[in-house]
């Protein structure tokens, strides 16, 4: 079952024993639920009751069900029982990676890394430490390294190992997604305010660079050839760095209200080249800081909240970026949950390339080597600079990939597939409603319900992990954010910003997402753990099973046809535009 022995210090959550014992959450909720002997918790007093892991090891022994422990999941488990916060724990460790605190300590960190690959064990405190605060990996991650990929290939053809530089770099995972894209670098530097993220971040990139010139367990500790550095400090407001990269990649923060505006550099500062962002414009600081970081021939992939191309405050800034040549395309992808801007030093450009993602590598290789031919696909297209120096200087991929024109056919075959959608949409069944009197009954909370093992609640992107958890089973999908803020689909469906509900048996799943539809209390703010406690604060009353299906039946049947308009509605939407624009240009002819 275990390999070391157990230390009198080691707890864990009820989270920490699905993992451990490779079963759902709602599993391990029955055991505590139904067998009289589940070791009662050590500490009851946090959201989240931890119990001793040696008690829970001897129970699992003596029930037949194998718990896997390795030697990094006991010091996690000392560590973060030892110390106040997850994070806290996670910088002891990334201490005793550089050799630093408290020895003993160190000396652990070492004789994991004889058995496993140092960058995979540091990865893994990461991930811990993520869980316990109920956050993961920022969004917009992977398209931001995609693209950042795809601007650099004919750099990486060349063999030529890039400097790259990210001035936002919070724990390193964009440095290190990009870094895993390109292979081995010359140059991985970032910059950030916390010095704890800093440590974090440079630690990963060494034992990444490691790995990429064919480092193995036995030399985890060697030094790669990298010059690998993460500052600490404000790149907005602190003197521009004396390097210049290859490639400059961001996800600064958004929104970020008191950013230094009134400190910003005076007199002949680069980032100041194309003006000075307004005071409601930090997104644009950070744009314009990334450029005058950039080399001969280099490149910034910046993350960009979608108001930035267009809100009229930046249009000055934008027009001044598009006449230098220095904003070469925006895209609109939908992972990114955002835009993605494309930047180079001044140079001569007639164009913009604006897409929606889908087939942005190749759009930039022509791009690239015709700057001044068009392109016209259903997903990017290129837009004359002539063309966008008008009142509002918008930027907006959606503008522009919509007047983009399909053929006469295409319009014909839309047609008919919107045609055959309503026609089932019409022959769906709908429930039929009554009036009654407003009963009150017992009510339960969704948190008592999931506590009790008839249903689990379930952070997006979890789905498939090593929890257990399959995927394409039928679930309730919440989206505390966005529209619709519930509705039902299948596992794996979900975002990383969305939560699924899997119910057992015992209770209906289409009578939880009415009570959810119902009852969800509104967005406050975008975290992870506030989501979740807004979901498990929903009051469900207690029916029987048999009432609860018959009015889940209900709700899903209207549920279907909601969802059904919804994806008919962008069907019309976009065969509206393509219909608008064919029959402007004339493309598109009206047949008698």
């Amino acid at each position: 079952m275990t390999t070391r022995d157990a230390g009198p210090g080691e707890t864990i959550t009820l989270t920490d024993l699905a993992r451990l014992a490779a079963v759902g959450r709602n599993a391990v909720s029955n055991w505590r639920r139904r067998e009289p002997d589940f070791p009662a918790p050590v500490d009851d007093s946090a959201r989240r009751p931890r119990f001793s892991l040696p008690a829970l090891e001897a129970w699992a022994e003596t029930h037949g069900r194998s718990l896997t422990v390795t030697g990094a999941d006991r010091l996690w488990f000392r560590l973060s029982s030892a110390h106040s916060t997850a994070e806290a724990a996670l910088e002891a460790v990334v201490e005793a990676f550089g050799g630093k605190g408290d020895e003993q300590l160190v000396a652990e960190v070492r004789t994991l890394a004889e058995e496993t690959l140092a960058f995979d064990l540091l990865e893994f405190f990461i991930q811990r430490a993520r869980e316990a605060a109920g956050t993961g990996v920022p969004p917009g991650i992977a398209p931001l390294a995609d693209i950042a990929a795809a601007v650099s290939a004919e750099h990486t053809a060349s063999q030529v190992p890039m400097t790259v530089y990210d001035p936002a770099c919070d724990e390193g995972d964009l440095l290190a997604a990009v870094a895993a894209k390109l292979g081995p670098c010359s140059a991985l530097h970032g910059q950030d305010l916390s010095g704890a993220r800093a440590a974090i971040a440079e630690q990963r990139l060494r034992f990444l660079d490691v790995i990429q010139r064919g480092g193995g367990p036995v030399d985890n500790r060697s030094v790669g050839k990298a010059d690998v550095a993460a500052r600490v400090g404000d790149s907005l407001l602190a003197s521009l760095p004396a390097d210049r990269y290859d490639l400059v990649v961001c996800d600064p923060p958004f929104n970020v209200k008191d950013w230094g505006y009134d400190r910003l550099p005076d007199g002949d500062d680069p980032r100041l080249a194309y003006g000075t962002p307004p005071r409601t414009e930090p997104e644009l600081a950070w744009a314009l800081h990334c450029v005058a970081l950039l080399a001969p021939g280099g490149h910034a992939v910046v993350r960009m909240p979608a108001q930035v191309a267009h809100r009229r405050s930046g249009r000055r800034i934008r027009s001044e970026l598009l006449r230098w040549g220095a904003l070469r395309a925006v895209v609109d992808h939908p992972e990114a949950k955002a835009h993605i801007w494309i930047l180079a030093p001044r140079g001569e450009t007639t164009q913009l390339l604006v897409s929606n993602g889908r087939d942005f590598t190749e759009a930039w290789l022509n791009f690239t080597a015709a700057p001044d031919a068009p392109i016209a696909t259903p997903d990017s297209v290129t837009v004359p600079l002539m063309r966008l120096w008008d009142e509002d200087v918008d930027i907006s991929p959606a503008v522009y990939l919509a007047s983009t024109t399909g053929t006469t056919e295409d319009l014909a075959d839309a047609v008919a597939h919107l045609g055959i959608r309503l026609g089932e949409i019409a022959e769906q069944p709908l429930p039929r409603f009554g009036s009654g009197p407003e009963l009150s009954a017992p009510e339960t909370s969704l948190g008592d319900l999931e506590r009790d093992g008839h249903l689990m609640v379930v952070a997006g992107g979890e789905t498939g992990s090593g929890a257990g958890e399959p995927s394409g089973v039928r679930c309730v999908i919440v989206d505390p954010v966005g529209e619709p803020p519930v509705r039902i689909g299948l596992s794996g469906e979900e975002t990383e910003t969305q939560w699924t509900i899997r119910c057992e048996p015992t209770v209906d799943l289409g009578w939880i997402a009415a009570a959810l539809s119902a009852r969800l209390p509104a967005a406050s703010k975008r975290t992870a753990t506030g989501a979740k406690r807004r979901i498990l604060s929903v009051k469900i009353p207690r029916l029987t099973l048999a009432d609860q299906q018959r009015r889940g039946a209900a709700f899903a049947q209207i549920e279907e046809l909601r969802s059904a308009l919804t994806a008919a509605g962008r069907q019309a939407e976009a065969l509206a535009a393509e219909a608008a624009a064919g029959l402007v240009s004339g493309a598109a002819t009206v047949q008698d």
